[in-house]
């Protein structure tokens, strides 16, 4: 029996890693009918070097005199620490059919080869069907933690040249395209963000959406600076656009700390529910296990909140990691709790995960108003902040 039981699970073992090696063949073939964002490119990228190369390394000196892009790369791959390499790899697949069904196929392509997605459940269906629901079902948007540490971490004089090439396309595309001037201010970098948390419209969306439109707001007032009225209106008083702009920068991060906070919040209330749900009512009445929840979602909530610690990241971004210690702590305490209790593994998880419940309930008060108090006193301090820079691109210190 055992050497039947060894050669099955070796068996399914080798077909798992041929049909991984299939879907990145496959991946890298694909042309989508539109492209992806960079945060899933991200998370594919992520999953697959979990894959690849299991966690990722602790030099955090290399990673810190590197590229923000390969910072970024960095920071999303430590995010899976922790996850095995058949999980990773489960991960991998399941995303990519989602990144499929969501960006399509190019009109040209016709997906004869594609590998045969019903095989998944061949492998594990308990754990194929609890990777999917948590894929798909919590809030992403730690995926896109690392792309939004190195957006943070943006230079003055660099999103002022970014301003500046984004207002100079909008002209030229607004000039050839004889439009009504509507369009000059809509390729912002804000205005092309959508929630990551909650499909749009929703009520668990609206927290990022508020967000997100405040920074759109702020957007397009720093690119209202280069329209030619406001240009000649600065003129006169003795100003630069830069100056307006330069006012706003510190606004412009705080924000993306800000979106960072809600991504941290969103996740801890999704995956509680979920937990609260699969504890009440079972893994096949809601399609995941407790294992894939912690595997999913609380240990790279906690692995998230120790990269904004790190030494690489701005000041904005520490601090963040700072106020989010407690959301660390419950992660951490719930896992290492499971870990030492002496009883079976579905016990340990049952156990863990109500410590995890409990302690996320026992906080509630310091996640939504201790956390909306710190994101609304870093908005008046950037506000206030703002005119020291505005002094320093007008007396040209850099």
């Amino acid at each position: 029996m055992s050497s039947k039981k060894t050669g099955s699970k070796s068996s399914n073992g080798k077909s798992l890693v041929s049909e991984f090696r299939a879907k990145v063949a496959h991946m890298k073939n694909w042309k989508p009918n539109t492209p992806p964002s960079n945060r899933d490119r991200l998370e594919l990228y992520a999953l697959h070097k979990q894959a690849v190369a299991s966690d990722a390394s602790d030099d955090k000196a290399g990673a810190s005199s590197s590229s923000p892009a390969e910072r970024a790369k960095f920071n999303a791959w430590s995010t899976k620490r922790g996850l095995s390499q058949s999980q990773a790899m489960v991960a991998y697949i399941l995303e990519a059919d989602r990144q499929i069904i969501v960006y399509g196929n190019a009109p040209s392509i016709t997906p004869t080869n594609s590998p045969d997605r019903s095989s998944h459940h061949n492998n594990s269906s308990e754990s194929l069907s609890g990777a999917s629901a948590s894929v798909l079902l919590t809030p992403r948007g730690l995926a896109a933690i690392p792309l939004l540490c190195a957006a943070a971490s943006e230079s003055r004089p660099a999103y002022l040249a970014r301003l500046e090439s984004t207002g100079t396309a909008a002209a030229n595309t607004t000039s050839s395209s004889s439009s009504d001037g509507s369009s000059s201010n809509s390729s912002g970098w804000w205005m092309r963000q959508e929630p990551l948390c909650g499909d749009p419209g929703t009520v668990f969306a609206l927290p990022e959406t508020l967000i997100l439109n405040i920074a759109a707001i702020v957007e397009r007032f720093s690119l209202y600076a280069q329209t030619p009225s406001c240009h000649r209106t600065l003129k006169t008083l003795g100003l630069s656009p830069a100056v307006m702009q330069s006012f706003l920068w510190p606004l412009h991060n705080v924000l993306l700390v800000v979106w960072m906070l809600v991504i941290f919040l969103s996740t801890l209330t999704g995956s509680a529910i979920l937990t609260i749900k699969t504890m009440l009512f079972g893994s096949k009445r809601t399609g995941v296990t407790l294992e894939n929840i912690f595997l999913q979602e609380i240990k790279p909530c906690q692995h998230g909140t120790v990269t904004l610690c790190e030494p690489h990241q701005v000041m904005a971004v520490r601090l963040l990691g700072l106020v989010l210690y407690p959301l660390r702590f419950v992660c951490g305490f719930s896992e290492g709790t499971m870990r030492k209790i002496p009883l079976g593994h579905q016990t340990e998880l049952f156990v863990g995960s109500g410590i995890y419940v409990l302690a996320s309930l026992i906080l509630w008060w310091y996640w939504f108003f201790c956390l909306p108090s710190f994101a609304i006193g870093a908005i008046v301090l950037a506000l206030n902040v703002g005119w020291c820079f505005s002094l320093i691109e007008l007396a040209n210190i850099y």
